[in-house]
């Protein structure tokens, strides 16, 4: 089974790469990218523990895109702050599929973290360039799914 884990994580790093990388023409991923990145997570879920997996995988990204929609909401009605687009939401759900319930929340709280260090950042630095969130959603996945697949670092 060790051998599939890294192989899952190979493939994790292929299909984020494009929602990073990609020259999008100004223009969001497609939605076709989030959805291969979910049923490759839902996938591997399914191979690696069955039906219990499968579910848990589940619950995780549809956890996610609940949590992290909702609390945006909550967040941009009372502040007017838009931290994270819809992509970037949609992104944070099919990562969720990769990474189970427990993955989900620590790659929640990476994001979170980062971006807030980044608008503390910003507040001192006003002519700063805008992050890109896409990318610090991306590269949050890609370090819970690494600590999973080689949990000594």
């Amino acid at each position: 089974m060790a051998g599939l884990s890294y192989f899952n994580l190979a493939l994790l790093i292929v299909l984020l790469l494009p929602a990073v990388i990609l020259p999008w023409e100004g223009r969001r991923p497609p939605n076709l990218l989030y959805l291969v990145i979910a049923i490759g997570g839902l996938s591997f879920a399914a191979l690696k523990g069955g039906v219990p997996a499968f579910s848990l995988s589940v619950l995780a990204g549809a956890s996610c895109l609940v949590l992290v929609a909702g609390g945006l909401a909550i967040l941009r009605s009372t502040t007017g702050f838009c931290l994270l687009t819809g992509s970037q939401i949609k992104l944070l759900a099919a990562g969720a599929t990769w990474l189970g319930l427990l993955g989900a929340a620590t790659m929640i709280a990476i994001t979170a973290m980062t971006l807030l260090i980044v608008a503390t950042a910003q507040q001192f630095r006003t002519v700063a360039r805008r992050p890109d969130s896409g990318a610090i959603v991306a590269v949050a996945i890609f370090c819970v799914g690494l600590q999973q697949v080689l949990p000594s670092i």
